[in-house]
């Protein structure tokens, strides 16, 4: 049974400050759940409902569940519901510890390759940035302040999983700049006016930087930075943050194995 402090406490951290301060984050869905397991996530709680059974996947999951050592609250599909940030639970979540990371401990090798993500709002634009950075073997993602925050539930969801198999760093400009410097990181820029990415040579380590969905890069970085831009159609103006950071994402690690 749920008690009326767990249940607060997993409304809270719908917020991104409670997730902040309790260190702790939601994960929704049989296929997300199970990603995070799978990556050993460290699990504070567990809900799950008669509906998680309805599937053989469910089912399934329900039974890997019961194998670890988990906190678990039965709790009906209807609380579930009320509960969830979802709008169709499939029966089951997690409460879950945020990893600990510092970027000054994160290893940089001359194969390295990153992204920073600069102010950007839409979690489904982070969550598709984060699932590019998986795909193509990128070695970390570094949130700037100002950028929503990766841990929030949409941006889990629409990561795919990836998340969970990502090394995540949230920093300030200030500190991710020493990084940088100390590394001596080469930054490209995500900027509509930069050079052809066709006509683009880069050596590694480098960091990819996109930016805001209106704003753009803020200026610190594109004056450190060499450009690029994607060749479109004259008839279409621009891509969003997601696709454009997948896209040169991919152009830019085609040339090295994955």
């Amino acid at each position: 049974m749920l008690s009326k402090s767990e249940k607060r406490l997993i409304v809270g951290l719908r917020r991104a400050r409670r997730r902040s301060k309790e260190g702790l984050f939601l994960v929704e869905g049989i296929r997300t759940v199970d990603e995070a397991l799978s990556a050993d996530f460290e699990v504070f709680l567990c809900l799950q409902s008669p509906k998680l059974r309805d599937t053989g996947k469910g089912r399934q999951l329900a039974e890997n569940i019961s194998e670890r050592s988990v906190e678990v609250r039965n709790v009906s599909d209807t609380e579930l519901d009320t509960i969830s940030d979802t709008a169709n639970t499939q029966g089951v979540l997690l409460v879950c510890h945020e990893p600990q990371r510092l970027l000054f401990d994160l290893r940089v090798e001359t194969s390295s390759t990153f992204l920073i993500v600069d102010g950007i709002q839409d979690p489904g634009n982070l969550g598709t940035l984060i699932r590019a950075a998986r795909a193509f073997a990128v070695s970390a993602i570094i949130c700037l302040e100002g950028t929503v925050d990766s841990w929030n539930s949409k941006v889990v969801r629409a990561s795919a999983g990836a998340i969970f198999h990502s090394h995540i760093f949230s920093e300030r400009w200030s500190d991710l700049l020493v990084w940088l410097r100390e590394h001596s990181v080469t930054v490209i820029a995500a900027d509509a006016h930069g050079k052809d990415i066709g006509d683009f040579q880069v050596s590694t380590p480098w960091v990819l930087a996109v930016g805001n969905e209106n704003k753009g890069i803020r200026r610190d970085i594109l004056e450190i930075s060499e450009r690029v831009a994607i060749p479109m159609s004259e008839d279409v103006e621009s891509l969003n943050a997601g696709v454009a950071g997948s896209t040169l994402l991919y152009l830019l690690t085609s040339n090295r194995s994955i």
